[in-house]
């Protein structure tokens, strides 16, 4: 079958001939929907080869879990998925800076509606943040404060508490260190979820 009639299918077609190893569906798959996700990819992570990999990691992860996939609409999964592979890579990235305010202005800019189990879990996650900073020392606290509510730029923290921003930068590698030890790998990745888009 020529490969521009894999493109009239509809999605629902091409997922079932995917579950069945046909490899030009998942190629009609990966144009149809390519340029949305480096789109997506590309507001959160701001960089090209960044977005270009997550990209080709989800569909790396299609292709392998081809045949136990259970999928009800394709384009709505593709997108959350894609979302999460960023959160993922962001999460790997974090202590070199800047992802968190990236990915906040990404959440505002596309008004991202999540799902009431999600947002009732990242509520959760949310109070259980609290009570961690509550133990920190008073000055990550006031830093790791200023840079989630407040979403200040390492620059304007250290020129509030008057202190440099190599401080700043550490006290927040500190507390992201001691968030991850408290709620985990899995949380930390809902870490983002939780403190900015339920502020």
């Amino acid at each position: 079958m020529q490969q521009i009639e894999y493109e009239l299918h509809t999605d629902q077609n091409l997922l079932q001939q995917l579950s069945q190893n046909d490899q030009a569906a998942f190629t009609a798959i990966y144009q149809r929907y390519w340029k949305i996700l480096f789109r997506e990819a590309m507001n959160v992570l701001r960089s090209q080869k960044e977005a270009e990999d997550c990209v080709q990691e989800l569909f790396v992860s299609l292709w392998n879990r081809r045949q136990s996939l259970a999928i009800t609409t394709l384009r709505a999964y593709l997108q959350t998925a894609i979302r999460y592979q960023c959160i993922d890579r962001i999460e790997r990235n974090m202590i070199h800076g800047g992802y968190l305010e990236d990915f906040t202005t990404y959440m505002e800019a596309n008004q991202t509606m999540p799902s009431i189990e999600e947002e009732l879990y990242a509520r959760e996650l949310a109070a259980s943040i609290d009570q961690v900073m509550d133990k920190m020392p008073d000055k990550m606290r006031e830093v790791f404060r200023l840079s989630r509510q407040e979403h200040l730029t390492h620059r304007e923290i250290a020129q509030r508490l008057q202190i440099s921003e190599e401080t700043v930068k550490k006290q927040i590698y500190l507390a992201l260190k001691i968030l991850k030890s408290n709620l985990g790998n899995t949380s930390l990745a809902m870490l983002i979820l939780a403190t900015y888009v339920f502020k």
